[in-house]
């Protein structure tokens, strides 16, 4: 049984799709402190589990994690699957989200449109460089 396991299970048998969680709620449902990472650096709350146990044990699970408030300490999960057994994670490909827990952090002004040239030319692009 690794550290996040409490997680998992509190997630697998949630009634509902979107969870959201206090970091003192996280910490008292692993029964341990949360590290002082996760309290300081958003890309602690990431959806990638690649080599992240505490990742592994909410995307197992089937959920992800969004809308992270450092500042307020609370975080949403969101079920992404439902797992075939409850008492069980199911493992599954990935989640794709690119943005996971940075998701609804960003906002692009209109007039800042990243697919619109600005005309701007760079040294490379320059005739001759």
């Amino acid at each position: 049984m690794t550290k996040y396991a409490p997680l998992s299970e509190f997630l697998n048998h949630q009634p509902v799709d979107e969870v959201r969680l206090g970091f003192i709620d996280v910490e008292e449902i692993l029964g341990a402190p949360l590290p002082r990472s996760a309290y300081e650096h958003q890309a602690w709350w990431a959806n990638n589990p690649e080599g992240h146990s505490h990742c592994r044990a909410w995307h197992d699970a089937g959920w992800k994690t969004e809308n992270l408030n450092i500042t307020g300490r609370t975080v949403t999960f969101r079920r992404v699957r439902k797992p075939a057994n409850p008492s069980e994670p199911i493992l599954a490909a990935q989640d794709s989200d690119p943005w996971g827990a940075l998701a609804g952090t960003v906002t692009i002004i209109d007039d800042a449109a990243l697919t619109t040239p600005s005309g701007e030319v760079w040294d490379a692009e320059r005739e001759g460089a």
